[in-house]
């Protein structure tokens, strides 16, 4: 029988006294104390925990934390609303800037220690043109969770020597889109491929080498990028056989595959050499299955990849054990990515809404019908807009963690039962009832939007996966993913 072990730590944080838990709100509408979430960035103080809410919205702006040559030291939070629906884009490749560095066209770069992001969708939208970053972590001990990672090609790049963790994230490309040379973990995630590339990884030299008298396996380890308990899927006009695992970067290069379900498109070699880089490098897998669960044959897998044994699993690849290779300084993201537990009681007397407060957190957001609504440091919350509808409220954990919604009784459950039904047929979808409509791209790009309908044309649309949302009649707004396979 497996032990469980719970361990328990005690954060001190220095919060600036503040009526509501986030030190800024950034909104697109202007209804927060920022429209930019880079200007909600520079104005958190040094050395403090700050905790940014940012609003649904798309935000086309390049973010930096910050810079290549100096380091920020302030500990920043960025808490969406939703996942799918705060956007931080850019569409800038190396080719069609003529630049020759990753920094200035990269959307989102991090030159700092201890950054956190909760639902958050980053992306680089330049396409198949050429290296385009998402992502830069430059920095030590960043954490993120329910995020979307979005791009072509070295869509997430990590630097050499720092440790990162990503819980619940969609990481999104064609060719070599997590790439370079930090300790990465991937817990629980979904590394999605798309159409016209080949590899998933492309580490460079790693920072740390477990040594091979250490070993069940006999091998040198290089310490690179972990996949846990991951799915590795692809967009429906992906061919099968046509990706690879990863492909060595540099001569003494790391990628395990630990868990994971792979699809069809994973090619049974598995791996990819690059100008001979493999021969010292560590490219393996353990306990790699199917997208039913059933065990890969890695039978045709190439020569220099290996087959991990358990007990150098159990044994050296602990979160913990690898971490503490890279830098003696604490770094526990599994307990950061706890959301805390949700209030309980929440009633309503006339526009009030009121819950048990809930020890050990910064506070709370109150939501109407799913949307945000306002944040607070009270039990209570007094809704004066005059509008009506389902109110929930969330706990914000001390680096910003949101918990599940708790919600008023008044007719939930009944709203709740009466989700808009959608049947796709070949050219059209279906609704059950009349409801507004709109139609997104994974990347999070608005392809039709059309109120009061009961069926919408998708005639024009290509295969592949796309995000439908209907809002009914009382305002309940429902999210699903659609796939179109004509």
């Amino acid at each position: 029988m497996k032990k469980i072990i719970l361990t328990v730590i005690t954060l001190c944080i220095c919060i600036i006294a503040n009526a509501q838990p986030f030190k800024f709100i950034v909104a697109k509408d202007g209804s927060g104390d920022f429209t930019s979430i880079q200007a909600a960035i520079d104005s958190c103080p040094e050395n403090l925990q700050s905790i940014i809410f940012i609003k649904n919205g798309t935000y086309d702006e390049q973010i930096s934390l910050g810079n290549k040559t100096t380091s920020s030291t302030k500990k920043i939070s960025l808490i969406g609303e939703s996942a799918t629906g705060v956007i931080i884009t850019h569409s800038q490749s190396r080719a069609s800037s003529g630049s020759p560095t990753f920094e200035d066209i990269c959307t989102v770069k991090l030159y700092a220690n201890d950054f956190y992001a909760e639902n958050i969708t980053i992306q680089n939208t330049a396409g198949n043109t050429g290296m385009a970053e998402a992502l830069y972590t430059a920095g030590d001990r960043e954490s993120f969770k329910n995020c979307r990672i979005l791009g072509y090609q070295d869509t997430y790049r990590s630097k050499k020597g720092t440790r990162g963790y990503f819980k619940n994230c969609w990481i999104e490309g064609a060719v070599d889109f997590i790439y370079a040379g930090g300790v990465e973990f991937f817990d629980d995630c979904t590394i999605n491929c798309v159409n016209g590339g080949g590899y998933i990884t492309a580490p460079e030299d790693a920072y740390v080498t477990i040594p091979k008298a250490s070993t069940v396996c006999q091998k040198f380890l290089r310490v690179g990028f972990f996949f846990r308990n991951c799915t590795i899927t692809a967009n429906s006009d992906v061919l099968a056989n046509s990706f690879y695992l990863g492909r060595p970067w540099a001569g003494m290069a790391g990628t395990f595959y630990l868990n994971c379900k792979l699809g069809k498109h994973i090619n049974p070699a598995g791996w990819k050499e690059w100008g001979g880089n493999e021969i010292s490098s560590s490219f393996a897998e353990y306990n790699s299955m199917d997208v039913n669960g059933t065990p890969v044959d890695t039978t045709k897998r190439v020569s220099w990849s290996f087959q991990l044994p358990k007990a150098d699993v159990d044994n050296l690849f602990g979160l913990q054990a690898i971490y503490q290779r890279v830098s003696t300084i604490a770094y526990d993201p599994v307990s950061i990515c706890v959301a805390p537990s949700a209030p309980a009681s929440v009633t309503l007397n006339g526009t009030t809404i009121s819950w048990q407060p809930v020890a050990g957190i910064t506070g709370y957001i109150v939501l109407r019908d799913g949307q945000f609504l306002s944040a607070t440091n009270e039990s209570s919350f007094t809704d004066n807009s005059g509008q009506t509808g389902v109110y929930s409220v969330k706990c914000v954990g001390a680096f910003g963690q949101l918990s599940d919604s708790a919600s008023t009784s008044t007719a939930f459950e009944d709203i709740e039962s009466k989700k808009i039904k959608t049947i796709v047929e070949k050219d059209r979808i279906l609704l059950s009832e009349p409801a507004t409509v709109k139609l997104y791209t994974l990347n999070g790009i608005k392809l039709l939007s059309s109120e009061k309908c009961s069926s919408v044309s998708i005639e024009k649309l290509t295969n592949g996966v796309y995000i439908l949302q209907t809002q009914d009649a009382n305002n309940l707004i429902n999210s699903q993913k659609l796939i179109i396979e004509k």
